[in-house]
């Protein structure tokens, strides 16, 4: 079930993506605009610009696009979003730096 729009998405949803000559890839919606969005691709860590037709929800899609893929990336992709999901964030950054600052 493609998206129809951009607010079908919010910021850290986890998605399958798919960009033109790859297959649906394991994804995290970021901070979005109105024709496309932003999404942080596992595996790669590498951000795309999506149109929203272009995205689907991982929930859902799992068995559908989550196996069969041997493409370099694609299986560290399949275990950062199960294991890890905020890999890459900025929220994960901000939350590292505040802890170390001097006092």
């Amino acid at each position: 079930m493609p998206g129809k729009n951009g607010d079908q998405f919010k910021p850290g949803d986890l998605v399958f993506a798919k960009m033109k000559g790859f297959p649906h890839w394991p994804a995290r919606s970021d901070e979005g605009y109105k024709k496309r969005v932003p999404v942080f691709f596992f595996g790669t860590h590498q951000i795309g610009f999506l149109p929203p037709e272009n995205i689907v929800p991982y929930v859902g899609n799992k068995m559908k696009y989550g196996s069969g893929v041997r493409i370099k990336g694609f299986t560290e992709g399949m275990w950062e979003i199960q294991n890890t999901p905020g890999v890459g964030s900025y929220f994960q950054h901000v939350s590292h730096t505040a802890g170390t600052s001097a006092s």
